[in-house]
């Protein structure tokens, strides 16, 4: 898949350093959330800070933005409009029967995503083979969450976390997040933007 694109140590060490440290300093604001994957359905628990969505700057935001422009650095492109970043902490996951969280695609419109993984872990992040444009149906919640529930998706691309990996795809392809099972976290750091 060549929308996909996976590229190691975007940002120098100690920036790289400094935000983990960050995000793990215990006044760090975390905000739970039942369903990290946006469409509740309920069983994707993790906890989300969200310093940035259009029409809404956060404190944190400017500490982020080289990271928004080594990633659109990376992904070849200048950075026409930044959509959102949001900063995901899942937690270590012992169910036996859990494989991965509900596919989803972030945003309905033409768009990038890039995760990157502020920490080593072994919850990947799962690209799938659909598209939204396979879909062929006028777009909402409603459609999307009846579309998730009946199509079958293949896995065409498993991003392991490891600190300084950024992961970049088209925006309209479904992904998903897993929680780890070997590490206490999985941190990561999802930008949308084209």
């Amino acid at each position: 898949m060549d929308d996909i694109k996976v590229f190691d140590k975007i940002i120098p060490q100690g920036y790289a350093d400094a935000i983990e440290e960050d995000l793990l300093d215990r006044e760090f604001p975390w905000y739970y959330v039942d369903d990290v994957t946006s469409l509740d359905y309920g069983n994707n628990s993790g906890l989300t800070h969200v310093p940035f969505k259009v029409g809404k700057v956060m404190d944190y935001y400017p500490f982020l933005k080289p990271l928004v422009y080594a990633i659109a650095e990376a992904n070849g492109q200048p950075l026409k409009e930044l959509y959102r970043i949001r900063i995901g902490f899942l937690p270590k996951n012992d169910e036996p029967e859990y494989e991965y969280n509900t596919p989803h695609v972030d945003f309905l419109w033409d768009h990038y995503t890039a995760c990157y993984y502020v920490n080593d872990s072994d919850g990947d992040t799962i690209i799938f083979d659909k598209k939204m444009s396979d879909m062929g149906l006028s777009l909402s919640d409603e459609v999307m969450r009846s579309y998730v529930e009946k199509t079958k998706f293949e896995i065409v691309k498993r991003v392991s976390p490891q600190k300084g990996r950024v992961v970049i795809f088209d925006g309209k392809r479904f992904h998903s997040s897993t929680k780890p099972r070997n590490h206490k976290r999985r941190l990561v750091i999802t930008v949308n933007f084209s």
